[in-house]
């Protein structure tokens, strides 16, 4: 299968590519680089995989892209809430506006399946199990960005087949690493420094190994599943206070630092069900914490990652870097502008 990847050079887009390549999958890598640390693509894509270096907001190169293509992934943009408000409309540019773009360069093209890579952030703070049922109750703009894209995508699409991924929090190694999300940070900080920085401990989180999201990437294009899904395994629903007991079980010496009893900058707290993927594609999501904690420790005490407080692998800092140095910024282009009236009119209220 002809399958573009946009965003496909970070951190879960170089484990899907590794994967999908291995699989036969002709794969084809556009990506800005937002937040180029000198890492050479080549060296961290599959050697049979093309790369294409460009802005994911640039219509006529996503129209390019799209010819020929039997399936357009879309997993670029800007990761997780404090990213996203460093600078809403370019987060909105990012998250929504570049899915869009896509969209209409997809349906454009004829291609016959689109991806897109949404979030149970889109969940929010819910009492009991949610499912792709549950209404979305998004706290930020980046869940915002995330909702409306899977309301507006299939408008924009038409006929064709749309698979939105609602991802659980991802951890693990991969050839891009990032460090910023909970248990890779909680690990990482571990590992360097002996000590897991711990606040409030009973907020749930469920958790995905990034293997495992290439594999349900995999799973999804073959089958043409479509719909919404949430990604991840029952068995993999978590507190905070797990993750960081799972992760001083995994680093011998290591001491929780207990802080305040909840993390006031986020107020998301949800437990959610994946019975609906299991059914679909089973084991396909069967990696534990325990083994994504172990990878991301064993980076930095193999000396892999000699650093992991540099900036490259935060996805914040990073993007405050890139904004910084002029990698990355507004467009405001005749696209932008459109998407970006659309969501300011979708969340006014709020």
């Amino acid at each position: 299968m002809r399958v573009v990847l946009l965003g496909g050079a970070g951190y879960l887009g170089t484990a899907a590519s590794h994967h999908l390549t291995a699989l036969g999958h002709d794969v084809t890598v556009v990506d800005g680089l937002i937040y180029h640390r000198g890492d050479d693509p080549a060296a961290l894509l599959p050697r049979t995989a093309r790369f294409v270096h460009g802005d994911l907001r640039d219509a006529d190169l996503l129209a390019r892209v799209s010819t020929d293509a039997e399936a357009i992934v879309h997993l670029g943009g800007i990761v997780g809430e404090p990213a996203s408000q460093l600078d809403e409309q370019l987060a909105v540019e990012l998250n929504y506006a570049s899915p869009m773009i896509a969209a209409e360069a997809a349906a454009g093209a004829g291609v016959g399946h689109y991806v897109f890579f949404s979030s149970c952030s889109v969940y929010g703070l819910h009492e009991g199990t949610v499912n792709e049922d549950t209404a979305p109750n998004p706290l930020g703009i980046y869940a915002r960005t995330k909702v409306l894209a899977e309301r507006r995508l299939p408008e924009v699409l038409g006929g064709t087949a749309l698979t939105s991924l609602r991802l659980a929090t991802v951890h693990g190694a991969s050839p891009r690493q990032r460090l910023d999300s909970v248990v890779n940070k909680m690990a990482s900080h571990a590992a360097s420094t002996g000590r897991i920085p711990l606040n409030g401990g009973a907020q749930r989180r469920p958790l995905v190994h990034v293997g495992d999201v290439a594999r349900v990437l995999a799973g999804v294009l073959e089958q043409r599943l479509t719909g919404a899904w949430n990604v991840g395994s029952d068995e993999e629903n978590h507190t905070i206070g797990d993750i960081a007991a799972t992760v001083a079980d995994v680093v011998p010496g290591a001491v929780i630092d207990r802080g305040p009893e909840r993390d006031e900058a986020d107020a998301r707290d949800y437990r959610v069900s994946f019975a609906s993927l299991q059914r679909a594609l089973p084991g396909t999501c069967s990696t534990p914490l325990k083994d994504g904690a172990r990878e991301v420790a064993d980076l930095v005490l193999t000396g892999a990652i000699t650093n992991p407080g540099q900036a490259q692998y935060d996805n914040h800092r990073g993007l405050i870097a890139a904004v910084t140095s002029g990698r990355v910024g507004r467009l405001a282009t005749a696209e932008c502008r459109r998407y970006g009236t659309e969501y300011t009119s979708a969340w006014k209220a709020s």
